[in-house]
C-alpha cells in the first residue's frame, strides 16, 4: 500500500447511464430492454460501474473524487493516497487493484509514476507493472510480491483513523501503529521478482522469501551481459560473464 481537482476527460465506448446529464443525448429504446445513450464526448469527475446489488465493480475518478480503501463493500479513508485513476473490485466488494498515475514538480525537483496493480485476496498487491522517476532516475518493470494470508482489514480501519486525525502528530502515531501491527503479524511480505530496467541496465532480479536478492541477470549500459549469484548478505559469490 505504487498516488488537482479538475475533472479528467474520458472517451467512452459502450453504455453509460448519466443521472441528470446536462448534455444532449439520443435515446434508443430496445423492446423490453434498457435505455441506451449515444454521445460523442463527456467530461466527468467520477464514473462508478456497479453490480445490480449496488456494489462497485469499477471506479474511474479524478484526484478530488478518487475513493479510499474497500473491504466487503465498506469504504475506509486512505491516509496517504493521492492522484486519480481507476480501482477494480471483486465479487465481495473488496478493492483488488487498479491503475494509478501522477507527477509533481517542486523547484528543480520532479517526480512521476504510473502503475497497474492486482491484489492478493484480502491483501495488498501481488503482481504489478510499475514505472517511477525521481530527478532523472528511472525504474520500470514487472514486480511480483509474496503476501501473507491474513486480512488487511484492520490496517484499513487504522488508515481511516489516520486520515481523520486532526494533527500531524496523531497521524504519525497511527501510522506507527499500522507498522507495528503488520510487524506483529510477520510483516506485509516481500518482493520476489523484478524484471525491467533501472537507469540504463536491463535486469531480472530474483529474491528469497526475506526479500534479499539472490540471483541477478543483467545487461548493462555497455551491452555486457552477466549472471550474479548472491548470498544472504548481498555479497556476490559467483559471477558469470560472456
Amino acid at each position: 500500500m505504487a498516488m488537482g481537482s479538475k475533472g479528467k476527460r474520458f472517451a467512452l465506448i459502450g453504455a453509460v447511464f448519466l443521472a441528470g446529464a446536462m448534455i444532449p443525448v439520443a435515446w434508443v429504446m430496445a423492446d423490453g430492454g434498457p435505455a441506451r445513450t449515444s454521445f460523442d464526448e463527456i467530461s466527468v469527475k467520477r464514473i462508478n460501474i456497479v453490480e445490480p446489488d449496488g456494489k462497485y465493480r469499477l471506479v474511474l475518478a479524478n484526484s478530488e473524487r478518487f475513493p479510499g480503501l474497500f473491504m466487503e463493500g465498506k469504504e475506509y479513508k486512505h491516509h496517504a493516497r493521492k492522484g486519480g485513476g481507476m480501482l477494480f473490485f471483486n465479487d465481495e466488494g473488496d478493492e483488488v487493484g487498479g491503475l494509478s498515475y501522477g507527477s509533481s514538480t517542486v523547484g528543480d525537483k520532479r517526480a512521476a509514476s504510473g502503475s497497474l496493480m492486482f491484489d492478493q485476496y484480502k491483501q495488498d498487491q501481488t503482481v504489478g507493472l510499475q514505472y517511477s522517476e525521481g530527478n532523472g532516475r528511472r525504474t520500470a518493470g514487472l514486480r511480483v510480491w509474496d503476501r501473507p494470508d491474513w486480512s488487511i482489514k484492520p490496517l484499513m480501519e487504522m488508515s481511516d483513523a489516520a486520515a481523520r486525525a486532526t494533527t500531524e502528530a496523531e497521524k504519525q502515531k497511527i501510522r506507527g501503529e499500522m507498522q507495528a501491527f503488520a510487524a506483529s503479524k510477520g510483516g506485509m511480505g516481500q518482493e520476489r521478482l523484478f524484471a525491467g530496467k533501472t537507469q540504463e541496465d536491463a535486469i531480472v532480479r530474483l529474491a528469497d522469501k526475506n526479500g534479499k536478492p539472490r540471483l541477478l541477470l543483467k545487461v548493462g549500459a555497455d551491452g555486457a551481459p552477466s549472471i550474479e549469484f548472491l548470498d544472504e548478505s548481498g555479497k556476490v559469490v559467483k559471477r558469470i560473464t560472456q
